[in-house]
């Protein structure tokens, strides 16, 4: 029972440091803000997360793993290859359709802390599911092209680039870096095109909604 008190706790306080980290952004939020917004002590929140980053880099983990839980469960029968395509289409047109979560990801890819954070949950899950080469190298291709993609989508309104196209130049880099031909990589986007609808991006963002432990209704529409 303490534990599973625990466990509640800890998701209560990530809950509302979301949600301040979402409206306000990172950086104006201090830990009292959070232990305010909980009703509890700043010294009780620094039992359950000592560091404001801690916080934050528990966040990041839960979120990308409910987003990885889709390509899990529901494309199974693709290739590794096409569920990264997938995946990152989807993932780049939820926060260009929710500019909240937009401006909490912007947040977090201003600090190389927690953008290593990304890029090692991103990692794991790339491992898990098959994707071919090294790891130090997958971690490589995967730093390089989730960086430099996300620098460009956050400025995307001013580069005039579509999602679609940043989607695709993200997954084109990562799968160069690792050593495929092109002709090979353009094969594989296109076999991802009939996912690549309205019907399975709102499939995704019904299965984060299912599986996050962080509450989104409020920042993410289904």
């Amino acid at each position: 029972m303490p534990r599973k008190r625990n466990t509640q706790r800890r998701m209560e306080i990530v809950n509302a440091a979301f949600r301040l980290f979402a409206e306000q952004g990172y950086d104006n939020v201090q830990m009292k803000d959070i232990a305010d917004e909980c009703d509890i002590s700043k010294s009780l929140l620094q039992h359950y997360f000592p560091k404001k980053i801690v916080l934050l880099s528990t966040m990041l983990n839960e979120l990308m793993l409910s987003a990885f839980v889709y390509g899990n469960e529901q494309l199974t029968a693709l290739s590794p290859e096409q569920r990264t395509m997938i995946q990152m289409g989807f993932l780049l047109r939820m926060l260009d359709e929710n500019p909240t979560i937009e401006h909490f990801i912007k947040d977090v890819f201003e600090s190389p802390e927690l953008t290593t954070e990304i890029v090692l949950v991103t990692l794991d899950w790339l491992e898990a599911i098959g994707v071919d080469g090294e790891t130090l190298t997958i971690r490589y291709a995967t730093n390089f092209a989730v960086s430099g993609g996300m620098a460009v989508f956050f400025k995307r309104k001013l580069l005039r680039a579509s999602v679609e196209g940043i989607a695709e130049n993200i997954d084109h880099a990562f799968y160069l870096l690792l050593g495929e031909d092109s002709q090979k990589i353009n094969q594989i986007y296109l076999s991802t095109a009939k996912y690549c609808t309205d019907r399975y991006y709102q499939a995704f963002i019904t299965n984060l909604h299912e599986h996050s432990t962080i509450n989104l209704r409020a920042e993410i529409q289904i």
